[in-house]
């Protein structure tokens, strides 16, 4: 019931078009890009590998698109959901969820991982071991690349 109240919730608070946003040439290899450098750092610091999760997928796309098509860039839009309630509405049931956002004007994955390797509060998201599932999107508009990184710990 709390789950379908929270995709009720949801549907209310975001457009039709939400889900449907431009991705940049090559989005699912940047995509995948970003996934294989976290574990990539992960490894070099012994931490487990995340696996990719396509609820966590759909809640980082969820959250893309609503950047992309209101041009805002923040964690919560004034009055949207949060990282927690798009991730259960996207069907993903969390002990911990954290959520890592970058904008640039370059779709490389260099980009992404340069500006969350030097916040210390996106560093340790990535190197969080108390998370081991993962979900990445890249969006664009208006010449904007928006990076949407996931990282939970399922129920």
């Amino acid at each position: 019931m709390r789950h379908l109240l929270a995709a009720t919730l949801l549907a209310l608070t975001l457009p039709a078009s939400a889900m449907a946003c431009s991705k940049p040439s090559g989005a699912a290899a940047l995509e995948q890009g970003v996934i294989q450098w976290a574990n990539q750092e992960r490894r070099a610091k012994g931490l487990n590998p995340l696996r990719p999760s396509s609820a966590l997928m759909a809640s980082a796309q969820q959250h893309g698109c609503d950047m992309a098509n209101r041009g805002f860039f923040a964690h919560q839009r004034a009055g949207g959901p949060t990282i927690g309630q798009r991730a259960k509405a996207n069907g993903y049931q969390f002990r911990r969820v954290t959520e890592n956002l970058a904008y640039s004007r370059t779709a490389k994955v260099d980009t992404a991982a340069g500006i969350w390797r030097n916040s210390p509060v996106h560093w340790a998201n990535v190197l969080d071991p108390k998370v081991n599932d993962i979900g990445v999107s890249v969006t664009t508009s208006n010449g904007r690349i928006y990076w949407v990184m996931n990282a939970g710990r399922h129920k």
